[in-house]
């Protein structure tokens, strides 16, 4: 079965997607016959089958937040897995690690790139996603270029993307032979994610052509795709010669596909998110058709807390990285960049008691009012954390107001009254609301659904148990006598 595509407002798939998860640890076969053969699901793979671990879309998730228990994924426990498997023949990340260009994106550029490349189990191959191509690619390549070793270059690939730029640091494909089996990989990226001069992007199957050029007609072949399941679908039957195994990095895939749907004759993956989950995949080619094995490997993430499991120097690579975006001030950097969403301005919590003296009490009961404070406790007990908790953009952006916006919050010291989940991040700044003496009526911010605007923050990672009508219920509220909501 295809895994079903994120649907961010219905917190009962999200519920019904986590609870499946759980029972898809078993390997699934995909047995390609010809069209008229059915599948033979239950022939078993050849025990020289290559073994890849296949991830992809990271998105700047370097481990998780620990918000919330059950959480999966973390470099820290990836590597780990692979160090107590040992046996995986090809490591093989999609791309996209960073989910932005801001500068807290580059320093998680730099740890990600240094943790896959540079410590005891370095991955074979990353290709190169749209968001990668959101990064200073000066600074990108001069990073990439420092990880050279001597013997080889980070294997990035990007094979529909031609430079004019003397730096550029990607190859059309990444060859390795495994047990006298050669296994060629491509990655096409299908889109540029802002105009650039210096890339010209080929279409698919020219540059599909391009890196199987050579190739040996047995050589194994997989393609890394950076688009939705539908293009994926369109795509991979149409390659020539057909790929053994396609892998689609769909950010609505949230988990991996636990089973290789077939398109044309093509076994299709999706790699899932964030690395929350890995596809342990078996890949092996007989009479002429690609047979695929995929195993799911939930990672139990660590939290980043004192004992809590993982890789003990991925984990401290992990601890430097919070550490020197502290030191090097990067929230305050990031903070007021952004316009706000309705042109006004951020008036705090305070000003909104006079006119809403109920809901501001049932505001003052709920755990939104102690957003911030929660962040304050958890850097303070190195029982939980360990690490400035109060000083990373990534949690602070949760449980503040109009983080990155101008007016916004800035620091505690600066926005106090800023500094906790308050009335505007969900009805916006209220200047002109107050001016107006509640004339000009403020809505959800962003006109969005009150469900989809509690996502933001409160997502499958986040909050993996999140129901908006259950916890409505916690912090319900309406207007005072006399006032009335915009129809």
């Amino acid at each position: 079965m295809n895994a079903l595509p994120l649907l961010a407002t219905a917190g009962l798939l999200l519920s019904t997607l986590v609870a499946t998860l759980a029972q898809c640890g078993g390997q699934a076969v995909a047995a390609i016959p010809p069209a008229q053969d059915p599948p033979a699901a239950a022939a078993p793979l050849p025990a020289d089958s290559v073994r890849l671990l296949v991830s992809g879309s990271m998105h700047g998730r370097l481990e998780p937040c620990g918000c919330a228990s059950g959480q999966l994924g973390g470099l820290a426990r990836r590597m780990q897995h692979i160090g107590e498997q040992r046996n995986y023949d090809i490591l093989l990340e999609g791309g996209d690690l960073v989910d932005g260009a801001t500068e807290l994106d580059v320093m998680k550029l730099y740890t990600a790139t240094s943790i896959l490349f540079q410590m005891e189990h370095p991955y074979d191959v990353l290709g190169v996603g749209q968001k990668d191509l959101l990064m200073p690619r000066a600074e990108w390549s001069e990073f990439v270029g420092a990880l050279r070793t001597s013997s080889d270059s980070v294997p990035l690939v990007a094979s529909d993307l031609v430079s004019t730029a003397p730096d550029w640091p990607a190859r059309p494909f990444v060859e390795k032979e495994v047990r006298g089996k050669k296994v060629r990989i491509a990655s096409l990226t299908l889109s540029l994610a802002a105009p650039d001069e210096t890339l010209r992007l080929l279409p698919p199957a020219e540059a599909w052509a391009t890196a199987l050029k050579d190739a040996d007609a047995s050589t194994l072949r997989v393609l890394m795709l950076h688009c939705s399941d539908v293009t994926a679908r369109a795509l991979v039957g149409k390659l020539k010669p057909a790929p053994d195994l396609a892998v689609c990095m769909d950010p609505g895939y949230i988990e991996p596909s636990p089973n290789a749907s077939l398109v044309e004759g093509v076994p299709l993956l999706f790699s899932g998110t964030r690395g929350r989950v890995l596809c342990d995949v078996r890949l092996s080619r007989q009479d002429g058709h690609p047979r695929v094995a995929c195993e799911l490997v939930p990672l139990a993430g660590s939290k980043t807390l004192p004992g809590g499991g993982g890789d003990p120097n991925v984990k401290e690579a992990l601890l430097l990285h919070r550490r020197d975006v502290k030191e090097k001030e990067v929230l305050a950097h990031m903070m007021r960049q952004l316009p706000t969403q309705n042109g006004a301005i951020y008036v705090g919590s305070t000003n909104c008691k006079g006119c809403h003296a109920s809901a501001a009490a049932a505001w003052e009961k709920s755990r939104h009012h102690e957003a911030w404070n929660t962040l304050v406790k958890a850097e303070a007990d190195p029982k939980r954390y360990g690490w400035p908790v109060t000083a990373y953009p990534d949690c602070v952006s949760c449980h503040v107001v109009g983080f990155r916006e101008q007016s916004g919050f800035a620091s505690f010291a600066e926005t106090p009254d800023l500094a906790a989940v308050g009335c505007e991040r969900c009805h916006g700044p209220a200047s002109e609301h107050v001016a107006s003496q509640g004339k000009k009526q403020l809505g959800i911010l962003g006109g969005v659904q009150a469900s989809v605007l509690c996502t933001q923050c409160h997502d499958f990672e986040q909050s993996p148990d999140f129901l908006y009508l259950d916890k409505w219920k916690i912090i319900t509220h309406g207007c005072e006598p006399g006032q009335k909501t915009k129809k």
